[in-house]
């Protein structure tokens, strides 16, 4: 089945994918996406199968910004346990 629809451009270059769109293809927050222009043709593609849960995990924790000094802290505690 073919689902064609109209996004806008925001200001920043962002679009957002439609709802029936993202619940069919499952995306989420944060999936890869890849964007090709074919001759003025553009095209978006999901990244299936590459991103594993422990990449997500990763992403998070470095979005996170812990500091030496809680990475420590977090240590500590484990080894108490």
């Amino acid at each position: 089945m073919i689902i064609e629809k109209y996004v806008t451009l925001g200001e920043r270059g962002q679009i957002v994918i439609p709802k029936e769109i993202r619940d069919r293809e499952r995306l989420m927050s944060g999936d890869l996406l890849k964007v090709l222009d074919l001759n003025g043709e553009m095209f978006i593609r999901a990244k299936k199968g590459k991103i594993t849960p422990e990449h997500r995990i990763l992403e998070i924790l470095r979005k996170a910004k812990f500091t030496q000094k809680d990475w420590e802290h977090i240590r500590r505690e484990r080894n108490i346990e």
